[in-house]
């Protein structure tokens, strides 16, 4: 039996990894204040670095989740039923510091994103589809690439499924209030 490059094995091994990731950017909107992480200066072009949308409280907060769901996946591990797979899978030993490494590049992943958006003159809170969407997902396996051996098909699986996740996620934070805008 050949074994397919995106198969739901693949999809499991790929989620197992970009949780604290996922967590990280979603969560991130709930711990506001503590500054904005360009201290409101401008770029050479006149405009702000990242925006009003960038607290240290969204930073760092972000990165906590991530290495907080880091470790609930550690614990949760054990009791999981990997077994029942007829194949063996190849998941990532999680804890808080890949979690952590999966929050921080989160994090960063959305400054560039920030960044590439206010260097387009795009105001804060318009859409701007991929970018998005993917400048999470970069930064997180990119920061735990540093950690551990990343497959490229969980990179293109994450890459192609994270803008429709994260478009369904944000017409429910919008639909919940927790969003202004449903993008």
């Amino acid at each position: 039996m050949a074994l397919d490059p995106f198969s739901i094995y693949v999809l499991v091994e790929a989620v197992w990894l970009i949780l604290p990731a996922y967590a990280a950017n979603g969560l991130a909107p709930l711990f506001k204040g503590g500054g904005l992480v360009d201290f409101g200066r401008n770029f050479i072009d006149g405009r702000p670095l990242f925006g009003k949308g960038k607290t240290f409280g969204g930073l760092f907060g972000g990165m906590l989740a991530g290495a907080l769901i880091g470790l609930v996946e550690m614990l949760a591990f054990p009791y999981l039923p990997w077994g029942l797979s007829d194949r063996a899978l190849q998941i990532l030993p999680m804890g808080p510091a890949l979690g952590l490494a999966l929050g921080a590049g989160a994090m960063l992943g959305d400054l560039g994103g920030a960044f590439a958006k206010r260097r387009l003159g795009m105001a804060r809170g318009r859409p701007a589809p991929i970018l998005d969407q993917d400048d999470f997902i970069i930064g997180s396996l990119l920061a735990a690439s540093l950690l551990v051996a990343i497959r490229p098909e969980w990179w293109i699986l994450l890459l192609v499924m994270t803008p429709a996740i994260h478009f369904a996620a944000c017409v429910i934070g919008y639909l919940l209030g927790v969003k202004k805008e449903p993008w």
